[in-house]
């Protein structure tokens, strides 16, 4: 196979590579609820340390969807429930809002023809600690079904969701960024002009 070959394949790969990866970064910058039914995954930024030292705190999982039939103790998935807030309402009850969380599958329960999931995080789980308690909306205790279930962490990419976690920002403030498209417009006229004035100056010379 010829050198040209190999770079035309090379050159194939890295497209339908760079490709796909901005479609995800799309999907996931204005239709995050959508990406995981369309691309069969999900990138979750990890904001909690309650998975170190196995998951970090910035650390990006990428989530692809399971059935349940598929579900074992020991994966380690992401679902949605409900955490507290420091708000409270007019009646002075802590304000509960949707969130999703990755934890361990610590067991699966049948009951009453309903699967229960139990969870724990990274220090429950490897020390023989209690299952995690999820509540509603309310803050009333609940169980977790596989309707809550997102899917099973089939990836961990270190550090990248401190960037995705900027763009998003970004993103989702045009002042913002409109500012940083000024900036970077700026420098590209003051390189050009610096370019141009050194090239008059060496035809002078």
């Amino acid at each position: 196979m010829t050198h040209q070959t190999w770079k035309t394949i090379g050159n194939i790969i890295f497209y339908t590579l760079a490709s796909f990866l901005f479609v995800f970064v799309v999907m996931e910058l204005f239709f995050p609820t959508k990406t995981i039914d369309i691309l069969g995954f999900k990138g979750y930024v990890v904001v909690s340390p309650s998975m170190e030292p196995e998951i970090n705190v910035h650390d990006l999982v990428i989530v692809t969807k399971i059935n349940e039939e598929d579900l074992e103790v020991g994966q380690i998935i992401t679902f949605y429930t409900y955490l507290p807030t420091i708000y409270e309402d007019d009646q002075g009850q802590t304000i509960y809002q949707k969130n999703t969380v990755t934890h361990y599958l610590a067991d699966i329960i049948q009951e009453d023809g309903m699967t229960i999931l139990k969870t724990k995080d990274y220090n429950k789980y490897h020390n023989n600690g209690d299952f995690d308690v999820w509540r509603d909306v309310d803050g009333h205790p609940v169980d977790l079904t596989i309707d809550d279930v997102i899917g099973k962490v089939s990836l961990t990419i270190p550090f990248v969701g401190s960037i995705i976690t900027f763009s998003m920002i970004i993103v989702r403030n045009p002042i913002f960024l409109g500012l940083i498209i000024l900036n970077v417009t700026i420098m590209i006229i003051l390189i050009k002009y610096i370019k141009k004035s050194k090239v008059k100056t060496n035809d002078l010379g």
